[in-house]
């Protein structure tokens, strides 16, 4: 009996459960009158748990076995020469089984030498959890070999959206019983994808082969969330393998509605986009691509020309995706790899396992607060960006917290290059811990401390700058202005007329200025993020945080100093390509805004409440969420 078994409810379960059940039983009879009350207390109380914990996992099990919560649905091969194969077919929230009859027949008909068996389990209340994948699982099969599925070892797993995630941890576990899954609108979580080589390439810690298919218009499991996964397991795999065995293809137009049929639930229906292709045109592709990974994996005739197939979807998916890759490698996205935090007053560059800086901090941000355009002597920058905690301080360094620095001056007579720094921290939804896709995954601030105008105009040799003039403009907006027409030219080319067709657009807000120049006032104050109707024209405007000092500030150490809290790139691109279409562009209008919680109060406490209902299987008590 296996320890890992033990998390799952089967019959390991149900044994230990009854063992604790009756040793805790035996233990009050046998301590009964020789111990004190409140032990005798505790034990009952003990074997009362015990007690209800395992009728709760019979319940379930009985549940599974009898059919309570509905019957599966098997969908014999159309097919009657070819390898046989069986595909279970896990289901997403929500969703009726039969809603998934279309597209698993699709994928039936692009097989013509393959027989196809098609297992659908009936999860409790429509909702697939890890802990009964395997009851689901066992139960689907049993009753394919009852209508005539010979045995094989070709079994394959689909899933669709919260499926996903039951089936990945179900496989993780036991991985011996697929060749191969399929997630749909769904995707590898990154505990699988988080170690790196010494190279800094992603070490792929999943047994079982995956083809991952996302949509472009997926509201749900986000595109941007797909394109991190294409960089994870494409672009920066460590083992030519990976590539083969762990394909990631995007539909363009496509929403995560589609990986089904029929009426969307309502979380669904609250939050999907409006697709531009039809069902039919999703599930007509999703039977090719599933076809063939299948038969890559398998010896037969095909497996050059599947692998081929898949190999041109990937080139057409990484054209496709590559303008959202390229907008998180600028914000310089810690979810790649994990920020080089350390005490030196620059990151150093070597480390291949850690993102020293914000490329857009370094070579954009800081040249635009600089403007040496506007400067009345002229000079260049070379700058240094490194990531840092913005808060941390430490009384043995000189000075104790990591600030922006000038490390030469020039004398305004003659071109120079002065050599700056500044310090970033990428600040992300506490949210993204859960990779669920649904929340935005890009920065929502990269908190920046930067040098001001007024400093650097004067190490280049300005006589005398004005701060008002120099710093006392919004330099964080029109930072923020540079970053939203970068992300506007830079998006893909169907995108950016589909945004420009029905997005709602970003405006940039006055700074945000607190009344004191003080470090917390500025650290734990975030950029505003607020739907505005400017001349009868919704906008989402930003403001910047910013805090700004003169050079005479009283505080020396504290002085020319201009820290914004500014719009990432990748944010600007992840609002033009998802969230800034849902106001128009949605099943509902039912819009997000960006911050530190991810999508706002409601959204976040419906996602808990999800997760505690369907946990406890409880979901049905409340429809609504």
């Amino acid at each position: 009996m296996s320890c890992k078994n033990f998390f799952w409810l089967d019959k390991s379960l149900t044994i230990l459960l009854s063992l604790v059940f009756v040793c805790l039983v035996i233990a009050v009879i046998t301590v009964s009158g020789w111990v004190g009350d409140s032990i005798t207390h505790l034990l009952w109380i003990g074997a009362g748990l015990t007690g209800f914990l395992l009728l709760f996992v019979v319940l379930i099990q009985l549940t599974y076995a009898y059919n309570w919560a509905g019957a599966p649905i098997v969908l014999k091969p159309i097919h009657n020469e070819g390898t046989e194969v069986a595909i279970i077919f896990i289901q997403g929230e929500d969703i009726p089984i039969d809603q998934y009859c279309p597209v698993a027949k699709a994928i039936q008909d692009a097989a013509p030498d393959l027989k196809i068996w098609v297992g659908i389990p009936q999860f409790i209340g429509d909702s697939p959890i890890p802990r009964e994948t395997g009851l689901a699982i066992d139960k689907v099969i049993s009753l394919m070999k009852q209508e005539g599925m010979p045995a094989t070892e070709n079994i394959f797993f689909a899933a669709h959206s919260v499926g996903g995630i039951a089936i990945q941890k179900y496989l993780n576990s036991f991985p011996e019983r697929a060749k191969g899954q399929i997630l749909m609108g769904s995707f590898l979580d990154k505990e699988y994808l988080s170690k790196l080589n010494d190279q800094g390439k992603t070490v792929i810690q999943y047994p079982v082969p995956t083809l991952t298919v996302g949509g472009t218009l997926d509201g749900l499991a986000r595109i941007t969330r797909i394109a991190t996964g294409f960089w994870y397991q494409q672009i920066n795999s460590s083992e030519p393998t990976d590539i083969v065995n762990f394909p990631v293809v995007a539909m363009d137009g496509a929403t995560h509605m589609q990986f089904a049929s029929g009426k969307p639930p309502s979380y669904v229906a609250d939050f999907d986009l409006k697709s531009t292709v039809s069902e039919q045109e999703v599930h007509l592709k999703i039977g090719k691509l599933v076809y063939s990974f299948i038969s890559s994996k398998l010896p037969n005739a095909s497996q050059e020309d599947s692998q081929s197939f898949l190999k041109e979807e990937q080139k057409d998916t990484q054209q496709m995706l590559q303008p959202i890759i390229k907008a998180f490698l600028i914000e310089g996205y810690n979810g790649f790899k994990p920020a080089c935090y350390c005490g030196a007053e620059d990151n150093t560059r070597k480390d291949p396992k850690c993102t020293p800086y914000s490329p857009w901090i370094q070579d954009y941000a800081n040249p635009i607060m600089a403007g040496s355009d506007r400067s009345p002597v002229k000079f260049s920058l070379n700058v240094i960006d490194s990531f840092h905690r913005s808060y941390t301080w430490n009384p043995f360094n000189n000075p104790p917290v990591h600030i922006p620095q000038i490390r030469n001056s020039c004398d305004g007579t003659q071109e120079c290059t002065l050599t700056i720094s500044s310090v970033t921290q990428a600040l992300y939804n506490f949210l993204d811990y859960f990779d669920t896709g649904f929340f935005p995954i890009a920065a929502f601030s990269l908190r920046s401390k930067l040098n001001s105008r007024q400093k650097i105009w004067e190490f280049a040799g300005v006589p005398n700058p004005n701060f008002e003039e120099t710093d006392g403009p919004s330099r964080g907006n029109q930072i923020n202005q540079h970053v939203y027409k970068w992300a506007l030219e830079h998006a893909g080319k169907e995108a950016r007329l589909y945004f420009e067709k029905f997005g709602v657009k970003m405006a940039m807000g006055e700074d945000s200025v607190p009344i004191v120049a003080a470090g917390p006032l500025w650290i734990w104050v975030y950029p505003k993020y607020n739907y505005v109707t400017l001349n009868d024209e919704q906008f989402c405007q930003v403001k910047s945080r910013v805090m700004k000092t003169p050079i005479d500030y009283f505080i020396h150490s504290a002085s020319g100093l201009h820290y914004c809290q500014l719009l990432s790139p990748a944010a600007a691109m992840e609002w033009i390509y998802i969230d800034g279409l849902r106001y128009k562009a949605s099943l509902s209008g039912t819009t997000i805004t960006y911050g530190p919680l991810g999508g706002g109060w409601d959204k976040v406490l419906r996602f808990f409440l999800r997760i505690l209902l369907r946990q406890t299987r409880t979901k049905g008590l409340l429809k609504w969420v």
